[in-house]
């Protein structure tokens, strides 16, 4: 069995496809504070396990944490080996996003489709693109979609997130024209059969789909927008911890 863990910026979950557990972050706890939780955490949930799947909230190169946007003092830190010192299996650690997307891809919402593009608007912003089942991850990573930058030098992640929404630097349509206008980029960059859009802001529905949509459609390539739809995740809080389960079924 494989037990699936999101490491994010407000939460962690464990689970291994039948039950799913939640913690809520101490972000001003930092990292320390993470490492505590998940060691008092999860033993309960490993009998029976063999391996271990984790999705990260940030990008990560060869089981090592590269840096963390939302929580201090995860920069460079060995997050595989200090799971498999800790708790005695073989652990696989990926982009929460990229374990997200491809789960999504595989058994969500983009299930029979070859090219799927997937972003998650929460507390921060990340973007993943599977294709024909296999996650896209460049040298170490890549569809870092919430970095791409506006004009003025400030990060999508910035102006359209949950915790900038939460922050009052926009509301919520117009944080939806903000990832309308930068999807239209990335649909004219890699023409997907579709766009999957998850996360904590899409709660909100078309309150926030609409702006994104109408926005991504005036912007794109005028050639393909027939070629796209976008429509919300599916695979609601458990999306990330289905996904690093695939992640380490697919590393052995």
């Amino acid at each position: 069995m494989i037990l699936g863990v999101e490491i994010g910026g407000t939460k962690l979950q464990a689970g291994d496809g039948q039950r799913l557990v939640r913690w809520t972050v101490q972000r001003r706890a930092g990292r320390a504070g993470i490492l505590r939780q998940l060691e008092q955490g999860l033993p309960p949930l490993l009998t029976g396990v063999t391996r271990i799947g984790v999705g990260f909230g940030g990008p990560v190169e060869g089981g090592r944490v590269v840096t963390s946007h939302q929580v201090a003092g995860w920069r460079r830190f060995p997050l595989q080996r200090w799971f498999e010192r800790r708790f005695g299996l073989p652990t696989v650690v990926e982009n929460d996003s990229n374990c997200a997307g491809l789960a999504e891809a595989r058994q969500g919402a983009g299930r029979g489709k070859a090219r799927v593009f997937y972003c998650n608007v929460g507390t921060g912003i990340g973007g993943a693109f599977v294709w024909n089942g296999q996650l896209y991850n460049g040298r170490f990573g890549a569809m870092e979609f919430g970095h791409l930058r506006l004009a003025d030098g400030r990060t999508l992640e910035s102006v359209a997130s949950g915790l900038a929404i939460e922050r009052g630097v926009s509301t919520l349509a117009e944080a939806g024209r903000h990832v309308g206008a930068m999807l239209a980029n990335v649909i004219t960059l890699l023409n997907p059969d579709l766009v999957v859009v998850g996360g904590g802001v899409v709660l909100a529905g078309e309150k926030f789909l609409r702006p994104v949509r109408e926005v991504c459609r005036r912007l794109v390539f005028a050639p393909f927008r027939g070629n796209y739809r976008i429509v919300p995740a599916r695979l609601g809080e458990a999306v990330v911890v289905v996904g690093a389960i695939l992640v380490a079924e697919e590393s052995r």
